[in-house]
């Protein structure tokens, strides 16, 4: 249920993000949301490893923390080029065309976002059986981001076997951190 209600309020904002910035705006925030989960994806254990190793924290939040907030800081570096860009295209007038395209764009990139933020929760043991088990959406999009992830490693090699990496890494990090 809360899954379910999360992925309402996500998807009530992706229909307002991409009403209001359109498919211009979309499309640099799809390829920044692309090259911030797989700088994210593929940095988080290394930088996990830094973070316990030289700052001597060990903790089953820091894979969390450390992909946030590499997914955060590549957004916002791509995010500053494409508001550049976004006052030329202001001339451009695209109408309701540009909206719904955004709405469109906005609604899959926020759906793959969220379906590899379900799948690294359930790999901290942070989604119980019961939980997925009442949720409506759950089955749905809980393999859509790490699909999609690893189809466009076909296309762009550094997402090649990206989850399978990430899955080991979990799986080995799980052995060495308490629950807590």
């Amino acid at each position: 249920m809360s899954i379910d209600i999360i992925f309402a309020a996500i998807m009530v904002f992706a229909l307002y993000r991409g009403y209001t910035r359109g498919l211009i705006v979309a499309i640099f925030s799809f390829i920044a949301a692309t090259i911030g989960l797989a700088v994210a994806l593929k940095l988080t254990a290394v930088t996990s490893l830094y973070v316990q190793q030289h700052w001597d924290l060990h903790s089953r939040w820091i894979p969390i923390f450390c992909f946030i907030s590499l997914f955060i800081g590549v957004i916002v570096l791509i995010r500053l080029g494409a508001m550049m860009l976004e006052k030329l295209v202001e001339f451009g007038m695209l109408g309701w065309l540009n909206k719904l395209g955004g709405i469109l764009l906005y609604s899959i990139i926020f759906i793959i976002i969220y379906s590899v933020i379900l799948w690294m929760a359930n790999q901290v043991y942070w989604l119980s059986p019961e939980t997925k088990h009442q949720s409506v959406v759950y089955p749905y999009i809980e393999h859509i981001g790490p699909w999609t992830l690893d189809h466009t490693g076909n296309v762009i090699p550094v997402f090649k076997n990206m989850f399978t990496q990430l899955q080991a890494f979990f799986e080995r990090a799980a052995q060495h951190i308490q629950p807590g």
